[in-house]
């Protein structure tokens, strides 16, 4: 880790030095950090604990706001509307690349008015069961499935994102499940245990607890690694299910139409800032891996996942919603 750490900080310093001097002399005024959901969540805690490293390296206040509503919207358009200098930023999940596939009326343009910074940390996604169901690894869960055609119910944490996950698994497995929408992680998490709902596909940060305690069962983790919190759960690689590969990023993003040069100046310092012992550790305490990656590839791999999730959407007969 110390080796990674030194190495990302060489490049962030060779970035900085081929900036042009205009993004040098960025900011000249307090950076907006929107968090487009409530206090208290992982996206928020996320953008707190980055905020402190980037007044030091940046030499300005970054304020965290809270922009919730509508379902993100409020918040992302507070970032789209902004003047494009890159003196607001938006801190959003895998969700924002799967938004343009999800509704159909999106209240900006995914294309132009949003630019990709960086990615932040990612986490694999875990699949896990209740402890009442009679289904003890991936296949098993898979036979169940498919000799109960839309028995087995899936508890998707939100309406949109979640569900969209549980209708990939569906369409790889070539099961019929069940998928009930909740109002949030405690809710679902809730039902899997309760035995209301069977199982559930969540990022790793979020269930890893509850494997941990045993109220449900690890089965797969969505990844070609295991997970080192929850050693003993097998990788959908392993389990026979390979193509189910789902990593639950976190990410910077500011407004389209960003000068590059800015960009390429708030991607050094994010992610210089994660590559430091204390908030790279603070990362893997919330069950986060930092990442560090120049924004022109997080750009296209941003853009390579909307086309995937498009397809996933569209395969899947999922019907898109309506953004409100």
């Amino acid at each position: 880790m110390l080796k990674f750490r030194t190495l990302a900080s060489a490049l962030v310093l060779a970035t900085m030095a081929n900036l042009p001097a205009f993004a040098q002399s960025f900011p000249n005024q307090p950076i907006r950090w929107v968090v487009p959901f409530p206090p208290g969540g992982g996206l928020d805690a996320v953008a707190r604990m980055i905020s402190p490293e980037l007044q030091k390296t940046l030499g300005q206040t970054v304020i965290v706001e809270n922009k919730a509503g509508g379902s993100g919207f409020i918040g992302t358009l507070t970032m789209t509307k902004a003047k494009p200098d890159g003196h607001t930023l938006m801190i959003q999940a895998l969700g924002m690349s799967m938004n343009p596939a999800i509704y159909k009326n999106l209240p900006y343009d995914p294309l132009k008015e949003v630019q990709p910074v960086a990615m932040i940390a990612s986490v694999p996604v875990v699949l896990a069961v209740g402890n009442h169901l009679k289904a003890n690894n991936l296949k098993e869960l898979i036979a169940l499935a498919k000799s109960r055609p839309g028995e087995i119910k899936g508890a998707a944490f939100v309406t949109g994102s979640a569900t969209v996950m549980f209708e990939m698994f569906k369409l790889q497995s070539g099961t019929d499940i069940h998928i009930i929408n909740y109002r949030g992680v405690g809710p679902a998490l809730a039902a899997v245990s309760s035995g209301e709902s069977d199982f559930v596909i969540m990022d790793g940060g979020s269930i890893v607890s509850q494997i941990k305690n045993g109220r449900m069962r690890g089965i797969a983790v969505a990844a070609d690694k295991r997970m080192a919190e929850i050693p003993d759960v097998p990788t959908t690689v392993e389990a026979g299910l390979p193509e189910y590969q789902i990593e639950f990023w976190y990410a910077a993003f500011t407004t389209g139409g960003t000068p590059l040069a800015i960009v390429e100046r708030l991607n050094a310092e994010i992610n210089k800032a994660t590559a430091t012992p204390d908030v790279a550790a603070k990362l893997v305490a919330l069950g986060l891996e930092p990442k560090q990656i120049s924004a022109a590839d997080f750009t296209a791999r941003h853009h390579k996942e909307m086309k995937d999730w498009a397809d996933v959407v569209k395969r899947s007969g999922f019907t898109p919603l309506e953004a409100n």
